[in-house]
């Protein structure tokens, strides 16, 4: 049986305040519940990054969420558990615990509190998925080999350390990466990575690189947008091919527009 992953890509949850400069970082409750009954209506089941890659065959949808916000567990897990499915979480491990958090790359000003261990290892216990989102919230692009070296090799360290579990999954900070990112990531035991490019059929989906998975990146909270994840998700269904094997080929979907 030959299988469709849709990952979606996600953020906060929530509503963002008035200073926010990204407001697409920001997905409404009331969208993320609309984004999940429509994806079940069009025939897919949910699943953390990795059990998808693994999986058998069917249509399959993965949630991700990027950095680690608090709101992933006040706002977002709430929805997740009343609708029994899973997510993938990827952390930045050397800000959790923190509050008020500005990262200096993210041309964002807007503080955020970032997750707990302890919360975190909740969301682990409720079938959560944890992944790295590297140590620190960094271009890798911008950084040698040795500074994108250390920030895996410690997120990774640092999630077993307080979880007990080695994570096989990577989000590139920014989507930015490189082919000595790749390389270091392999040496790491890392398995499976996500980038921010949005997803599309191409020749190459048919046998992807693992390292380098697209998403559709989801945000919003308007009518428009509403509309918006309505459209991009009939025509990502309509697009996919009839599968892959899952543990080597992956089918993606059709492009979205960037949410404002």
């Amino acid at each position: 049986m030959r299988s469709n992953i849709l990952i979606l890509g996600l953020h906060r949850v929530g509503y963002p305040p008035k200073n926010a400069k990204i407001r697409g970082l920001f997905t409404s409750p009331r969208l993320l519940n609309f984004q999940i009954r429509l994806l079940r209506m069009l025939g897919y089941r949910f699943m953390t990054l990795s059990d998808a890659m693994a999986a058998p065959g069917g249509r399959i949808a993965v949630l991700t969420f990027d950095d680690g916000y608090a709101d992933n567990f006040t706002n977002a897990m709430p929805i997740l558990h009343k609708h029994k499915i899973p997510a993938t979480l990827f952390v930045i491990t050397g800000d959790v615990g923190q509050r008020n958090v500005v990262w200096d790359e993210a041309g964002e000003d807007l503080p955020a509190d970032i997750l707990s261990w302890e919360m975190i290892g909740e969301l682990h216990r409720r079938g959560w998925e944890i992944g790295s989102h590297a140590h620190r919230h960094i271009h890798f692009g911008m950084h040698d080999e040795a500074v994108q070296s250390e920030a895996i090799r410690v997120s990774i360290e640092q999630i077993e350390k307080n979880l007990g579990i080695v994570p096989m999954s990577f989000a590139y900070p920014y989507g930015s990466f490189g082919a000595a990112t790749k390389s270091l990531l392999r040496q790491q035991g890392i398995r499976y990575a996500v980038t921010t490019e949005p997803v599309g059929w191409t020749e190459d989906s048919v046998t992807p690189d693992l390292l380098e998975l697209r998403r559709a990146m989801v945000g919003g909270r308007n009518f428009h947008h509403f509309v918006k994840a309505f459209c991009r998700t009939i025509r990502a269904a309509a697009s996919l091919p009839i599968g892959a094997k899952q543990r080597t080929e992956t089918s993606l979907a059709a492009p979205i527009e960037k949410i404002n």
